[in-house]
């Protein structure tokens, strides 16, 4: 019992280590990371579809209360339908799994459609980014309605 008490109390201080909240300390190694998370929901916004392509996944999931994608190409063939009138992020949480890879947590106020639905007002989110050849690309994208 004393063993995993000690374990267990390593884990989460190796964790809690680990988690930084970006937008209060940004250092240089989350400056990169958030940056291109920054000009990809800009892309969104906008309907970039070349910054779009350039920032996530060809096997990107993104997962809505409104839309589920289980590719880059199905996603991009349906951004015509995404109308996005606001986006305001919390401060974000970044979690490095690893030095080249990350987890960004963070709530958000939404106003918009898809599909001519209206989108949930506020979400949580979460982002799974990899850094592949010295620039960072989001893998996966899900939001969860908030009350």
């Amino acid at each position: 019992m004393f063993i995993r008490l000690i374990v267990m109390t390593i884990i989460f201080n190796l964790l809690a280590e680990t988690t930084l909240f970006a937008e209060d300390h940004a250092d240089g190694k989350n400056t990169e990371l958030l940056k291109a998370v920054e000009i990809l929901d800009t892309a969104f916004e906008k309907q970039d579809d070349a910054t779009i392509r350039k920032l996530i996944d060809p096997n990107h999931i993104s997962i809505a209360p409104s839309y589920q994608f289980f590719n880059r190409k199905d996603q991009l063939k349906a951004l015509p339908e995404l109308k996005i009138t606001l986006f305001e992020a919390e401060p974000k949480k970044i979690l490095h799994v690893t030095p080249k890879t990350a987890l960004i947590t963070y709530k958000a106020k939404l106003a918009g459609t898809y599909a001519g639905e209206k989108l949930p007002a506020r979400v949580q989110i979460l982002e799974s980014w990899v850094k592949r050849k010295g620039k960072w690309i989001e893998v996966s994208y899900q939001e969860t309605p908030l009350p």
